[in-house]
């Protein structure tokens, strides 16, 4: 572990893990890596620093621990780790040879096995926060596009925002879309007249935005397409149910929705229909938390010498 800063280094916390989060800059990888440090930073004092991409591989700091995500950032996140002698956790399923890595935090539909370098987690990490005071008359719709995994099919997700409506005929909705959303199904939903339906654009909304809903939200559908997402609203604590997409065939985003839907964790239009009723979650997921938590009795002999 780093015993303090070195001559002409800045000034860290005292007796705080110094955290190295190596990023490719995409936002959904940012996000699982920005959720775990405000999650260990809830539980250790911590000292956070971003090496963004095309950095150098090195830090003002000596690291107690690297954190990385996205394949880019391996090699990187290794020289970091050979460097500082730092122990290395990477937030996927690594495409470099996992015993390279202290530790991986793999989500269960990657279908690799747990063990001692693997920690696996019901979905991707996020940094959604619970939100306790959510409006259970408030729902949010967050609809997708095409993709590797997904074809799509504008008249079926309108037949769908229909019959979600009947359904729930308490709840007012937001509807948005997203980069991958269709022009054409934009604008049909812009142009859709259903009294208890608002719709907000992709392009109108401002970052954030999504996140803002979420905390307000207390029930959330979101198109099967939007992995992310789902596992997002979830550890809002909504009632989360999942709109049909046409899938291209069995995939490692359906293997996971699929065993969401067996744990009854999130439903369908379907089961909505047969209960009545969308199903209350027992709690938040916290799958970020549990990982954090981990981290902290795997690092504890280190956290132990901080204090020496």
């Amino acid at each position: 572990m780093a015993a303090g800063p070195a001559a002409g280094h800045r000034d860290v916390e005292v007796n705080a893990l110094h955290v190295c989060c190596v990023t490719d800059g995409k936002p959904g990888h940012r996000s699982q890596l920005q959720g775990l440090v405000q999650a260990l930073s809830a539980r250790i004092p911590t000292q956070v620093e971003w090496l963004e991409r095309d950095t150098p591989a090195r830090t003002p700091t000596p690291p107690d621990l690297i954190l990385a995500a996205g394949h880019r950032t391996h090699w990187r996140a290794l020289r970091l780790k050979w460097k500082y002698r730092a122990p290395l956790v990477v937030l996927m399923k690594p495409s470099l040879p996992r015993w390279l890595f202290d530790l991986c935090v793999i989500p269960e539909h990657d279908g690799v096995p747990p063990s001692a370098k693997v920690l696996v987690t019901r979905g991707m990490l996020n940094d959604m926060q619970p939100a306790p005071a959510a409006d259970p008359r408030h729902g949010l719709v967050l609809l997708g596009g095409p993709s590797a995994h997904y074809d799509w099919d504008d008249a079926q997700i309108l037949e769908q925002l229909k019959r979600l409506s009947t359904l729930l005929p308490a709840v007012r909705w937001q509807v948005t879309t997203s980069r991958r959303t269709p022009l054409a199904l934009t604008e049909k939903l812009a142009a859709l007249d259903i009294p208890d339906i608002a719709f907000t654009a992709f392009a109108d909304t401002q970052p954030g935005w999504v996140r803002e809903q979420l905390q307000r939200c207390g029930v959330a559908w979101v198109s099967e397409d939007s992995a992310s997402m789902v596992y997002e609203a979830l550890t809002a604590g909504a009632r989360v149910g999942v709109l049909d997409v046409p899938r291209r065939g069995e995939s490692r985003v359906s293997r996971g929705l699929d065993a969401l839907r067996w744990a009854g964790l999130v439903c369908d239009l379907h089961t909505l229909a047969a209960r009545g009723a969308m199903p209350a979650p027992a709690q938040p997921l916290d799958e970020t938390g549990r990982v954090a938590r981990y981290l902290v009795r795997w690092l504890r002999p280190a956290l132990e010498a901080l204090d020496d």
